[in-house]
């Protein structure tokens, strides 16, 4: 697939960073245990909608912000609970332009888009986080500069969040070709089911068996369990130095 692809498009969250990681996590000498913020941003968007009486039953446990977000955002009532979808949102923008500034690299992240775009292919990225927050965490990792092709994050609208295909779309390089000739790395359900709806090839990473385990029994053809595994894939390794 990649000696195939004239541009890859990458996920955020997971195959490039660990996006929600808590401060100190993974950073050396001293560094916290590993551990994600998001259920702490999801407890205080469930807050609001509990102070405002919009508490939905089906969110019941969920701790993934952008599920909280998407349902409060898309709910058809008017009045207290338009305002309390945009105090929600507003809540998480926040929570992740300040996450941007602790995600952990995924590792062998950097090293694969280095030498990617060394090959003069092009890359973009495909996100359901915070546009800002997107760039900020690319500047961060030092490579913001190496993605030629768009920085796709959320859209406003929430019902043109993956797996919408709209944030795909976007993301494809012209002078790269069709959706034939991109391939896209994610590390979820929703990003496979993205790249099947606009004929993406599709490349599966996750960290933990678990998610692996996920991916394959959706049908991703290929999924590694380390970004390092994509740089023994490039085509022509052995002529190529970091």
């Amino acid at each position: 697939m990649l000696s195939e692809a004239g541009c890859v498009v990458l996920d955020l969250d997971g195959p490039v960073v660990r996006f929600f990681a808590r401060p100190g996590a993974g950073e050396g000498p001293g560094a916290g245990p590993p551990g994600s913020v998001a259920p702490d941003i999801a407890r205080d968007l469930h807050d609001i909608a509990r102070l405002n009486g919009t508490v939905l039953p089906e969110l019941d446990g969920v701790d993934d912000p952008h599920r909280i977000l998407t349902a409060h955002d898309q709910h058809p009532g008017t009045g207290v609970w338009r305002r309390v979808a945009l105090e929600i949102r507003d809540t998480l923008d926040a929570a992740e332009w300040k996450a941007a500034e602790h995600g952990v690299e995924t590792d062998g992240a950097t090293d694969f888009i280095r030498a990617w775009r060394a090959r003069e292919r092009h890359l973009s990225v495909a996100s359901n986080n915070h546009p800002v927050a997107v760039a900020r965490v690319l500047e961060r990792l030092g490579v913001l500069d190496r993605v030629d092709g768009p920085v796709i994050g959320r859209d406003r609208d929430t019902r043109l969040m993956k797996p919408h295909p709209h944030p795909l779309k976007l993301a494809m390089v012209p002078a790269a070709g069709g959706p034939e000739r991109h391939v896209m790395i994610g590390d979820t359900r929703t990003d496979l089911m993205t790249a099947r709806a606009v004929g993406m090839p599709f490349i599966g990473y996750h960290g933990s068996p678990q998610g692996r385990e996920l991916l394959e029994a959706a049908g991703a053809p290929v999924v590694m369990e380390s970004m390092r595994e994509l740089l023994a894939a490039l085509p022509g390794t052995a002529r190529w130095r970091l």
